[in-house]
Parts: C-alpha cells; sequence; structure tokens
C-alpha cells in the first residue's frame, strides 16, 4: 500500500546499453527508500505486436526489500538501443497524477528523442499538478542538456550532469535521489536539513526556477 506516502517515478531511459545504470540503481534502494516514499519505476520494455517499444512501469514499491528484485526484472524485459522519447515518460506521469499526486519524476538517460514542444507543453502540465522533474544527463550532448535543462526549470525541478566513469568513484548520482526522496516527503526545508553538496545543488536550481516562475 502506497495511501499517504508522496509518490516518486524513477525513470531509466538510456539510449546505450549502460549495465552501469542499471547496476548501480539496483545497490540504492537505502538512498530511495532513506524518506518513506512510493517509487514506481519506468524503462522501455521489448518489441510489441506493433513493433514499438512502450514504456513499461511496476506496482507502486514502498520496501526497500522489494527494490532488487524489482529492478532486476525490468532489466531482464528491457531492450535498451532504442529511440525513448521523453515525452513518454512525462505523458505516463500525468496519467499517474490522475489518480494521486506524483511529487517528482526522476529521469536517468543520455538522449533526448521526441517533439521538444510536446515535452515541454506536458512538463508544464506537470508543474501545474505539483510535480517536479529532475533530469540526470549520462554523458555530453549539447542539444540534450539544452532539452533536460529546459524541462527541469519549467517544473521547478533540477538538472545535473554525471559522467559514469567518474561516478564509480564520485558517486554523486546516490546523493541525488536521496535527496529527491527527502524532498517528496518534506519540500525544499528537507533539502535544507540534508546539508550535503547534493542536496545543495538541487536546491540552488529548484529555488532558481521558482523565482523564474514568478
Amino acid at each position: 500500500m502506497h495511501d499517504g506516502q508522496p509518490r516518486v517515478i524513477l525513470a531509466l531511459a538510456a539510449e546505450a546499453n549502460d549495465e552501469f545504470v542499471w547496476n548501480r540503481i539496483r545497490t540504492l534502494e537505502s538512498e530511495i527508500f532513506s524518506a518513506p516514499v512510493a517509487v514506481k519505476l519506468g524503462y522501455f520494455g521489448r518489441e510489441g505486436a506493433l513493433q514499438t517499444r512502450p514504456c513499461i512501469t511496476t506496482n507502486w514499491i514502498t520496501d526497500s526489500d522489494d527494490w532488487t528484485d524489482v529492478v532486476d526484472r525490468g532489466r531482464a524485459g528491457c531492450v535498451c538501443g532504442c529511440f525513448i522519447e521523453t515525452g513518454d515518460i512525462l505523458e505516463q506521469a500525468l496519467r499517474e497524477t490522475r489518480q494521486a499526486p506524483v511529487k517528482a519524476v526522476v529521469i536517468v538517460g543520455d538522449s533526448f528523442h521526441g517533439d521538444f514542444d510536446i515535452a515541454v507543453a506536458a512538463a508544464k502540465k506537470l508543474r501545474a499538478a505539483g510535480t517536479r522533474l529532475f533530469l540526470f544527463q549520462q554523458g555530453r550532448s549539447g542539444p540534450t542538456e539544452h532539452a533536460f535543462r529546459k524541462l527541469a526549470e519549467v517544473t521547478g525541478g533540477a538538472y545535473y550532469q554525471f559522467n559514469p566513469h567518474v561516478e564509480r568513484v564520485a558517486e554523486r548520482l546516490p546523493k541525488m535521489l536521496e535527496a529527491v526522496s527527502h524532498f517528496a516527503t518534506g519540500g525544499m526545508q528537507a533539502l535544507e536539513a540534508q546539508g550535503n553538496e547534493s542536496a545543495a545543488l538541487l536546491l540552488e536550481q529548484m529555488s532558481a526556477a521558482d523565482q523564474i516562475a514568478r
């Protein structure tokens, strides 16, 4: 059950076949559930009858003990190397908000695909529903950075670019996900209370985006 628990969607949208991110996400149950949240894992599955790779999501997860099994099942059913439309994730998030509020959507990805204007329109609807986007980019792509930054900005969320090879040492991604979980449960004050660099990075961007929105 997730009644009363803040809801967070975590979507893996890597075009490359990136074992590192899947393996890393698999071990982050303590960070993701460091606050009492309900999490839905999003990923892209095998080709269906129409030769498409639909977005597939799990049920809401509230117990860290279930996280590893869910990620393992997702990895087994995921086919990477496909063109992943960011807008698909946002549209699914919008559908979720019609059932109950979603505090945050986290997208970990390396490429933006799809219609940028449509994605921005969906992001604005998410902001109106009280949802913020956190976009964490793998690698370096100028167009992807521009798109991810804009989507984060229009929702009052945050963007961060990381290098998976450096992350093996720096371990920034776990702290980022931990900070998002705390934001989902306690808002900006919870981020301030975290008192670490990752939370401060998110807080700075979110505060700046809120000022622009005004």
